[in-house]
């Protein structure tokens, strides 16, 4: 029978749940099997960012301390085979809800590629309709606004911070912070503003043992999601002192047998940062994982540990070809360990090839819930990989591409299947003697191009790219991509950010770059319009602020100012386009570095 679980939440004093369990045979989401039991696991998902296959002890690399990481590993099933896109938000678009980050409206990680369809039903709401206390710490990168938060994707507590990393332009309300963005950040929590103390990693840390704590008695679902290693490469003086003499030394590394990216002393000196940011994480998971087994929690709960791509500078990465951006392995190939909640496992290692796509249902099957088939889930199921010892084999390809903009056909784009991988970085109209074709199976580093010698399969697999390519680009969410919503309840005062506008795909900080963001005002009725600019304006002009085909404008006189402000303007229900900038001459202008809109408790407005 199928199920939806509707919770009612007080909190005046202690915390008070009314439960209510209305039995629906449409309910598009979850199926309990029969009923809800009392012992249904944990779900501590951790997901670091840009932390290579190779930055962790674990696999052979000498330089890095992890013992914390290590002993994990050693403990949990590895999965040696493990996908994800090799940019950050379209990862995390897939790990959320199972399917290519495509049908999610999510393509890149500027410009509005980032904002995650509401339609979408993520993890965590299946989770949480099925009874799970939820809770996401750290790093979303899905969207800034309703209704694409992680509060209204399925998450009852969150703490993070917005656009993609903390002090990015997305960031506005860290990035003039600039060198010390990840200590001490401002982020949202709860829908409040919050001004966190101590470092960012540590801050994510806190945040989830202390959920854990409030909701031990009950089951429930952690995301922890690390921002570091991601740059800007910021960490405690302590993290930085343990590698600062560390002499990176990749010949070793070659004296194994493994490819080696060469490195310039700035590689070696960001990897040495890389590597304390990462042995604070270890610290940390120490921490949380003390925790768990402090509560009696830990045995009763799925851990996993991944992260969300390969490595932004060449290292050290396990052998692996290529970095982040790139669907060669070592943008790709990502460590991947779960702990399961009991001894149900049969192996300890996994080489069956699973990528980003599979954790939906994995955790969803361990957790004794159905995934209805309307959700069309691109993943499956690993569980069957470790509860037997001789699964069958999957006879399923596996799709990647990334670039600054729609996919476009071929161009950084693969396909593995049975063994074999094709890259493309190709014209559509290019022969196929222009692709890469490995056999990972034998050679798992991407040394030897079969292309000319194996022309067939590649073939093969090229067709399955154009299958797959033109699925995904009949997607809705692509076709149609996702809005924010101004005059919600759930948020009545909007801020627009550089991460969310649309236009070129390189919208960052710039001055006077021209760029839109895609709306529905939900609530017709007066808007206080507030623009900041990165910069204090230092000549007069005239600020522009457009709806659509309606305009707004106000002289400026004040010289130094970084905000200036519509008290009151009207705003109809619809679509629109929503763009500003301030005009100093017919040469010359400005853009907003973001733009706050707050509904007003002004019933005089008549649309």
């Amino acid at each position: 029978m199928k199920c939806l679980i509707l919770y009612f939440r007080f909190t005046t004093i202690g915390r008070f749940h009314i439960v209510m369990a209305i039995f629906l045979s449409i309910y598009p989401i979850c199926t309990q099997s029969q009923h809800i039991a009392t012992n249904r696991p944990n779900v501590v998902l951790i997901v670091t960012d840009d932390q290579g296959y190779g930055d962790i002890g674990y696999h052979q690399n000498k330089d890095i301390s992890t013992p914390f990481l290590d002993s994990f590993a050693d403990q949990s099933i590895s999965f040696n085979n493990f996908y994800v896109t090799p940019v950050c938000s379209p990862s995390r678009a897939s790990i959320m809800t199972g399917r290519y980050n495509i049908r999610t409206g999510v393509f890149d990680t500027l410009s509005g590629g980032g904002i995650m369809a509401s339609s979408e039903t993520t993890l965590a709401e299946i989770l949480n309709e099925s009874g799970y206390r939820t809770g996401q710490f750290g790093k979303w990168h899905l969207g800034n606004n309703y209704p694409s938060r992680p509060q209204d994707q399925g998450f009852e507590t969150s703490v993070w911070n917005i656009g993609g990393g903390l002090g990015s332009p997305g960031d506005w309300l860290n990035y003039h912070k600039r060198d010390s963005s990840y200590f001490n950040p401002i982020v949202w929590k709860n829908g409040e503003i919050y001004q966190s103390v101590g470092y960012c990693s540590d801050v994510w840390t806190n945040e989830a043992i202390e959920f854990i704590n409030f909701n031990k008695n009950e089951p429930f679902f952690v995301y922890l999601a690390y921002n570091a290693p991601h740059k800007p490469l910021q960490l405690p003086q302590e993290y930085y002192d343990k590698y600062k003499d560390k002499e990176i030394n990749q010949e070793y590394y070659r004296d194994l047998g493994f490819y080696v990216h060469e490195m310039t002393e700035k590689d070696k000196e960001d990897a040495r940062k890389v590597y304390g940011m990462v042995t604070n994480i270890d610290d940390n998971l120490g921490r949380l994982f003390g925790e768990l087994k402090a509560l009696n929690l830990y045995e009763n709960t799925i851990i996993i540990f991944m992260s969300d791509n390969g490595p932004a500078q060449y290292r050290y990465i396990g052998g692996y070809r290529g970095k982040k951006s790139l669907v060669d392995e070592g943008g790709i190939h990502v460590p991947f360990y779960l702990k399961t909640p009991s001894s149900i496992a049969a192996v300890n290692e996994v080489e069956e090839r699973f990528a980003h796509i599979d954790i939906l249902p994995t955790i969803a099957a361990m957790c004794d819930i159905q995934i209805n088939d309307n959700l069309r889930v691109d993943g499956v199921s690993m569980v069957p990989f470790f509860t037997q010892s001789k699964p069958t084999k999957l006879e399923r390809p596996l799709f990647f591409e990334w670039q600054r903009s729609y996919p476009e056909k071929y161009k950084n784009m693969a396909v593995i299947h049975n063994g074999y991988k094709l890259i493309g970085n190709a014209p559509e109209d290019a022969p196929i003697n222009n692709f890469e074709l490995y056999n990972l199976d034998k050679d798992p580093f991407e040394s030897h191009n079969l292309v000319e010698d194996q022309s067939d399969i590649a073939v093969k697999l090229k067709k399955e790219i154009d299958v797959w390519y033109e699925d995904i680009m009949q997607s809705y969410n692509i076709k149609n991509l996702p809005e924010i919503i101004i005059g919600n309840e759930n948020q009545n005062t909007i801020y627009l950010n550089r991460n969310d506008a649309r236009g070129i795909q390189e919208i960052r900080a710039q001055e006077n770059l021209p760029f839109s963001w895609d709306v529905v005002i939900e609530n017709p009725g007066y808007y206080r319009v507030s623009c900041h600019f990165i910069n204090k304006i230092d000549r007069k002009g005239k600020l522009y602020f457009r709806v659509g085909s309606k305009n707004v404008s106000m002289e400026n006189q004040e010289i130094g100012v970084e905000k200036l402000v519509f008290d009151k303007v009207a705003l109809e229900r619809g679509k629109f386009k929503i763009d500003s900038w301030y005009s100093i001459n017919i040469e010359s202008f400005l853009t907003p570095f973001y733009i706050e809109i707050e509904k007003l408790n002004d019933n005089a407005y008549k649309p």
